[in-house]
């Protein structure tokens, strides 16, 4: 994958947009992205081009084409950020947040990471603030 930080960012907002999230929303996910690969420079994303960390799932529907290192293999991004959205549509989440934190307690609450929470909020609140400068 040989995307610059900008151009990469770029490209998944507008995926998201695509995909029908709103604005606010996409922004938000695009900041959560951003957080789980280490600012798009993960070796999931450049191997697996998984921008989420996403596990291979045993139940919903997917996108994926198997599972290397423990996680979920795209044939590209599209197809990564396509299946975020099955995954999302799948557990319930609203259409819109109000907030970032909100956004962090809902994933919380049905267990998308393991880490504490207010490292993860802290995290993407970081790339949320990067890209938007807000």
């Amino acid at each position: 994958m040989s995307f610059t930080k900008n151009e990469i960012y770029k490209q998944i907002l507008d995926l998201l947009i695509f995909e029908g999230f709103t604005p606010l929303t996409a922004r938000i996910i695009l900041s959560q992205a951003a957080h789980e690969t280490g600012n798009f420079t993960s070796k999931i994303l450049r191997e697996n081009k998984n921008l989420f960390g996403m596990k291979l799932p045993e139940k919903r529907p997917t996108l994926a084409v198997g599972e290397k290192n423990g996680f979920a293999v795209f044939l590209n991004i599209n197809d990564c950020v396509a299946d975020y959205r099955l995954y999302y549509n799948y557990m319930g989440y609203p259409e819109s947040w109000n907030s970032i934190e909100t956004f962090v307690n809902a994933f919380k609450m049905k267990s998308y990471f393991e880490a504490p929470i207010a490292e993860y909020l802290q995290g993407v609140t970081h790339f949320h603030k990067l890209y938007f400068n807000v």
